[in-house]
């Protein structure tokens, strides 16, 4: 395991600007998963891995590439704020599982399934950033949804990593709901290896239904 470098599309997060994401976070009736996120702390406190606070953990749905956060003005902000309400007016809250945990080259991660909910997610939410800033908006990669745990800061051996996850953590798995989205304008720490956000606004599901 390598230290963890923060993306901007496919380039480097630059340093000291903060970027609009559209996040899944988990809710106050996520009990169960708070419980798994807790048990997988306490089983990294032995690794050089900054782990995510509960307060900061989310899914990433897409990253906004086209601008910086300071560029984009409150008016830009309500447009994105508008279409993603139009679009996930019609697309229903669902639940997911979240977990096994898992130890990679950069980090530990949850692995989320199915894939289907989220994944058609991502399409209604990259479509609505499309409508408003155009193509050069969504350059950020597509990947499999996941829920990051920690991030590595420093070397160390994946492999031991997750031995201990898979005997520390049981069970290995959680329910999540999604009903809604969050613009947020995040701000990474590299150094710290943090994530952090203010908040823009919450978009329910289904019109909050």
């Amino acid at each position: 395991m390598k230290p963890f470098m923060f993306q901007h599309a496919q380039d480097v997060w630059p340093e000291g600007e903060t970027l609009l994401h559209v996040y899944v976070t988990p809710g106050d009736q996520d009990r169960e998963l708070a419980a798994l996120v807790t048990r997988a702390q306490s089983v990294l406190r032995d690794f050089p891995i900054t782990c995510v606070q509960d307060r900061w953990l989310h899914l990433t749905v897409d990253q906004i590439t086209d601008e910086v956060g300071a560029g984009i003005t409150p008016a830009a902000r309500d447009a994105l704020v508008e279409e993603l309400g139009k679009r996930l007016a019609d697309v229903e809250p669902f639940d997911i599982m979240i977990g096994s945990l898992e130890s990679y080259g950069t980090g530990v991660i949850a692995d989320v399934h199915p894939d289907g909910p989220l994944n058609d997610l991502h399409v209604t939410v990259r479509a609505a950033i499309q409508a408003v800033r155009g193509p050069a908006a969504t350059r950020y990669p597509t990947k499999v949804p996941h829920l990051t745990i920690g991030y590595a800061a420093d070397e160390c051996d994946s492999d031991q990593v997750q031995r201990k996850l898979r005997n520390g953590v049981r069970p290995g798995h959680a329910p999540m709901r999604v009903d809604a989205v969050h613009l947020v304008d995040v701000t990474a720490d590299a150094r710290a290896k943090t994530i952090t956000w203010d908040h823009v606004a919450t978009i329910p599901l289904g019109a909050g239904r």
